[in-house]
């Protein structure tokens, strides 16, 4: 496509007509400049350097640290690109060439912008140059040497940092030197969220379809962004944790990070800008690296962020007009994990030859070959993205980055209690946790959060009783509560992007569960007052556990028969979705429970007929291989006086269980 589109829209002729690499069309080229070039492939091994004068140009370029997965140490990509002030060829030929080109009038007052813009392509490049820098206004370092494009690119060790910080790193040049010569890094860890965007076409209109379209955007008219992109940025930005990395992957060359920096700055949240380095001093590349090569370059880039930030989750914004499409199927082929969402802008506001062709609906279709729909989207309209995004970002307050931190449950030793709620879940999910119920004066920690001198610490509020889970700084309690955190974490709800309101539809089953066949069930031998003992309430108990007998548990058995039978609870004998959730584990441990409480009813119950699928889930959650070794060990603790107790009084003689009726 990228050549059906050069062929139909002339690049070939127009490159032709364009300067192209300054060193081969001009004599006045340094001698000493192309030994220091000739110099510049020995890389580090070579012995002649030189350093940064005050007729030189400095550009830092803003990175992003990340910790290596090896060493857990952190570590950044240096990027500085060194060149002359002065330029070895005539300007004035090649303004006035490019002027030709988009049509420019003679004394045209835009001459002057014209020029500008075309500088940096036109600049001396500086091979086997080293750079001094001080990072953090403290630490001294040495870029370089510089390789034959002028750039230098290195990965350097940190001391040290936190993830969300930005830090400063400045270069120390003579008095005259230019350029940009102060650059910030921004730390992030492991874990969160990143988000990869290309800039052409993608958030700046550069009618990447178009020869000339592509000069005059690029050389005189004032850089415009895309409708709506800028909102939607803002958008995505205000949802994210301040942690979060943002990252500008084009295909430009490096001659335009200034242009492309001072955009992004104006429109756009601060990233990394991710550039080409394949045409200094030649104009003709810059439309070259715009239109060939754009997917291998782009996959090869995707590559190395994943390497820095395996773990972070992704969301891939870019276009219909080059290769985005095509580079983003084939990374999420690749690391299915990392990628969340990508985003593709349609474009339609270019009169340009094969841009029908590039909003083909089957050449989407074939670019996402092997791609969840869910996982993809394609747009017109900035705002149709914005439910998308807010899909794939539901969890992001609800996951911070906690995940080599063990949790604690804090709960009463010798019974199972609302506690087991929670150890079904952390057991299903493979978690590393303690629990108080098994570790020695355990009760005595339970008493020390619920104790009335607690007034909790400067951001947890104290508990008004177990149980309690502590995760790194975060100390949260009430069942439902817990449940709610930890399920997007153990993969005990359907994924986010997939299915965004999962975790309420299943968050409304388990607390429908926990109503019913939980506080109920305690009700049933404390009808009164739960401070009052069993025996000064006796026979109003047996009177709440007819009724609940009789009335209230085949009122909730027949709903969750319902629920299983319906659509939404797809294939399988789950609740919801055709998976394993948490709802399920509710309602396993209820239905164990109420066999404890009420062997009677639920013998009668399963003889009934009436509630199949109900009971086949509690046998397909009791044979899961985790669950299993969990219930067969001595971490499973048994009913004795929790919510589920055994009172043979209680225990009604019940041959059959009425249809559920109009209770509330």
């Amino acid at each position: 496509m990228q050549e059906y589109t050069r062929k139909e829209r002339g690049f070939g002729e127009t490159e032709k007509d364009l300067p192209g690499s300054i060193t081969k069309i001009t004599s006045k080229f340094p001698v000493r400049d192309k030994l220091y070039g000739a110099l510049a492939l020995l890389g580090n091994k070579n012995p002649w350097r030189r350093s940064i004068t005050a007729e030189d140009t400095v550009w830092l370029l803003d990175n992003t640290a990340y910790r290596n997965e090896r060493t857990g140490r952190w570590e950044a990509e240096f990027v500085a690109a060194m060149f002359s002030q002065h330029t070895s060829c005539t300007v004035l030929d090649v303004v006035t060439t490019v002027a030709k080109k988009i049509g420019l009038e003679d004394h045209d007052p835009a001459y002057k912008t014209l020029e500008e813009r075309l500088y940096p392509f036109l600049q001396s490049i500086k091979p086997a140059t080293q750079l001094d820098v001080l990072y953090k206004g403290q630490s001294r370092m040495r870029l370089g040497p510089s390789g034959v494009n002028g750039i230098a690119s290195e990965l350097r060790a940190l001391p040290g940092g936190r993830d969300g910080e930005v830090v400063t790193t400045s270069a120390r040049v003579p008095q005259g030197a230019n350029g940009i010569l102060e650059m910030k890094t921004v730390f992030a860890d492991a874990e969160g969220w990143g988000i990869v965007s290309d800039i052409d076409d993608t958030i700046k209109i550069t009618q990447t379809s178009d020869p000339i379209g592509i000069l005059r955007t690029t050389f005189l008219d004032e850089p415009q962004p895309a409708p709506g992109m800028p909102e939607l940025y803002k958008h995505i930005n205000s949802l994210l944790r301040d942690t979060s990395a943002w990252f500008y992957l084009s295909a430009s060359p490096y001659n335009l990070y200034p242009f492309l920096r001072e955009f992004r700055d104006q429109h756009f949240p601060h990233g990394t800008i991710i550039l080409r380095d394949s045409s200094w001093m030649s104009v003709q590349g810059l439309l070259t690296t715009l239109t060939l090569g754009t997917e291998e370059y782009k996959v090869d880039r995707l590559e190395k962020m994943h390497s820095w930030l395996p773990r972070r989750k992704m969301i891939f914004i870019g276009d219909s007009t080059q290769s985005d499409p095509e580079a983003y199927g084939e990374i999420y082929r690749r690391h299915p994990e990392w990628v969340k969402v990508i985003l593709i802008r349609k474009v339609e506001d270019i009169a340009a030859i094969g841009i029908e062709d590039k909003n083909d609906p089957e050449r989407f279709e074939k670019a996402f070959k092997d791609v969840p729909r869910e996982a993809w989207h394609v747009f017109s309209d900035p705002e149709t993205c914005r439910e998308v995004v807010e899909a794939a970002l539901t969890f992001i307050h609800f996951v911070p980055s906690r995940s080599d931190v063990p949790y604690e449950l804090i709960y009463w030793g010798g019974i199972p209690g609302r506690g087991e709620f929670i150890r079904l879940a952390l057991e299903e999910g493979g978690a590393d946790y303690t629990d108080t119920a098994h570790t020695e004066k355990g009760n005595e920690q339970v008493l020390a959060q619920i104790k009335e001198d607690n007034f909790g610490d400067d951001v947890n509020p104290p508990p008004l009783a177990p149980p309690i889970l502590r995760h790194g700084d975060l100390l949260i309690s009430q069942t439902p509560n817990i449940l709610l955190y930890l399920a997007p974490r153990l993969g005990l709800v359907p994924d986010a992007v997939e299915d965004p309101d999962a975790l309420y539809r299943v968050n409304g089953l388990a607390l429908t569960a926990l109503d019913g066949l939980s506080n109920e069930v305690h009700d049933t031998h404390h009808p009164i007052a739960s401070g009052l003992y069993y025996e000064d309430q006796k026979d109003e108990a047996v009177r709440r556990s007819k009724d609940f007998v009789q009335n209230r548990l085949p009122k909730f058995l027949g709903y969750f028969e319902r629920v299983l039978v319906g659509k939404a609870s797809g294939d399988g004998p789950w609740l919801y979705g055709g998976q394993l959730t948490f709802a399920d584990l509710v309602l396993f441990q209820c239905i164990e429970g109420l066999n404890f409480a009420f062997p009677k009813a639920i013998l009668a119950a399963q003889s009934a007929g009436k509630y199949i699928n109900v009971f086949k889930l509690h046998k397909a959650v009791q044979e899961r291989p985790k669950i299993k070794a969990y219930l067969d060990s001595d971490r499973r603790q048994p009913f004795s006086m929790g919510i589920y107790r055994y009172y043979p009084e209680l225990d009604l003689d019940q041959s059959s269980l009425p249809d559920s009726g109009p209770n509330p």
